[in-house]
């Protein structure tokens, strides 16, 4: 990935803030997204990001440092949407 940066964000649809992960790896970037849009649920948006702080609209971050920790806390926000 080089110096590119690539941010996996969910969010529930009007509802302030999301839960953000940094990709560490290229394979993360590609396989990541399809992996949370087979399992979301209908009110919860997956978007993918390079600079998250200009994108104010998905504030405030909350940002989840290990990859299978994102997966568990985005299947949480399913329940609740």
């Amino acid at each position: 990935m080089g110096d590119k940066k690539i941010y996996i964000v969910a969010k529930i649809f009007d509802q302030p803030g999301c839960l953000a992960y940094l990709c560490k790896t290229p394979n993360e970037a590609r396989c990541l997204p399809g992996t949370l849009e087979a399992l979301r649920a209908d009110g919860v948006q997956i978007v993918i990001l390079d600079s998250p702080e200009i994108y104010s609209e998905y504030a405030p971050y909350s940002y989840i440092g290990d990859m299978e920790e994102f997966i568990d806390q985005v299947s949480q926000l399913n329940r609740v949407a």
